[in-house]
């Protein structure tokens, strides 16, 4: 007999859900309302929102929220109403308020709970109420798409809570199909390096940009970049040789690039998880990325991608924000990002230059990418495996 979970969304339905239903545990279906959970064609938030005529106002609005709920200690949970049918809630990193089901709960990061506004924890009755819904006995399991996840969660409760939550915390990481029947064979010509991130400076486009102008001091390679550039880098970028400009629009173009890139590089400051990291890999390319958080678990160093240190962390080691606030980013961060440090540069550099000039590494990190997604860490069949188990735990 078939057993029903329903699944739980916000406004937005983040690419991993979709995967997701392709990851149903044997035996057990999924139920949701969702339509954006079955439309590939759906952009990112950031696309959405760019293209209304009234994306300033909505953004001022947004960040003028955020900041007086902050600074009210709020906690966000949602009321959720079941499908006939349905034993169990999968949220989609949302706390459910008296849910009428036992539910599981997955998160990116534990600061999702006040909005990724971290002065909502300088109001104590914030971690009061965030605790009462941890411990909630109608939240079964908490799963972290990440180690650094889990531990997100410990850092924001107290000894004592982190103690109950251990048994609850279970991390699950996502997952994704491969889109490449076989590893990546460079062609001749030059290393053809990706950058993807609607944020330019937040997602690091300055040291892309600037190391691959300094690998093309002795190397042949491109850089193709996905964003929407700020008005100071737009001719810069147009001028600059070697590099490809194209500005966000729908999954078409993106699998484009996919397909026609030989390595992505993900030199991200903001993120705590990074999903185009998984989709390159289901790609089989290898990704060049900071040795930080959950990015040293999705990308293993020498084997999947390349890793180097990090520079100006929105996430702190601990996993907590470097700042109370960060709508809008705080001009100090984003000052830091319009000048990454030579060194830092470099490092990104020399990364690069090492697929470059060594074809070998570059088959060996692309197969690598793939068997992940295959069967490895990023497969479907293992996160099957392992919401079969909790979901069967979870409605015992």
């Amino acid at each position: 007999m078939t057993r029903k979970v329903q699944l739980h969304f916000g406004r937005y339905v983040h690419p991993i859900y979709r995967e997701q239903l392709h990851s149903v545990p044997s035996g057990w279906e999924y139920a949701y309302t969702h339509p954006a959970l079955s439309d590939q064609t759906v952009g990112t938030k950031r696309i959405v929102e760019s293209a209304s005529r009234l994306a300033p106002a909505k953004a001022l609005a947004e960040r003028t929220a955020l900041r007086v709920l902050s600074e009210a200690g709020y906690v966000h949970q949602v009321r959720a109403e079941p499908l006939p049918g349905t034993e169990l809630f999968h949220s989609a990193e949302r706390l459910l308020w008296r849910s009428p089901r036992p539910y599981v709960l997955d998160l990116e990061h534990a600061e999702l709970f006040v909005l990724y506004q971290r002065a909502a924890f300088d109001r104590p009755w914030a971690r009061e109420v965030l605790e009462r819904a941890l411990l909630d006995p109608r939240l079964k399991f908490l799963l972290p798409w990440s180690d650094a996840a889990r531990r997100s969660v410990l850092e924001v409760v107290s000894p004592e809570t982190a103690r109950k939550l251990e048994p609850k915390l279970q991390t699950v990481s996502p997952a994704i199909r491969p889109h490449a029947e076989r590893p990546r064979e460079r062609p001749d010509g030059p290393l053809r390096v990706l950058f993807v991130g609607t944020y330019f400076y937040e997602k690091g486009g300055v040291e892309a940009l600037r190391a691959v102008q300094a690998a093309r001091r002795t190397h042949d390679v491109t850089l193709d970049i996905l964003t929407f550039a700020p008005p100071e880098y737009v001719q810069r970028l147009t001028d600059e040789p070697g590099v490809t400009v194209h500005a966000p629009g729908g999954a078409d173009l993106v699998q484009r690039l996919y397909a026609k890139a030989d390595v992505l590089l993900f030199p991200s400051h903001m993120d705590t998880f990074g999903y185009v990291v998984m989709e390159a890999m289901a790609h089989a390319l290898p990704v060049l990325a900071p040795r930080h958080l959950a990015l040293t678990e999705t990308i293993h160093d020498e084997v999947t991608g390349l890793l180097f240190a990090p520079e100006n962390m929105l996430y702190e080691a601990d996993t907590r924000c470097a700042f109370r606030h960060v709508l809008p980013p705080p001009q100090r961060y984003l000052r830091a990002l319009r000048d990454p440090s030579d060194a830092y540069v470099q490092s990104v550099a020399s990364a690069i230059t090492r697929l470059a000039e060594d074809r070998e590494l570059h088959a060996r990190l692309s197969q690598g990418s793939l068997d992940a997604v295959r069967t490895g860490h990023l497969s479907i069949g293992r996160r099957q495996e392992l919401l079969g188990r909790l979901y069967a735990a979870a409605t015992d």
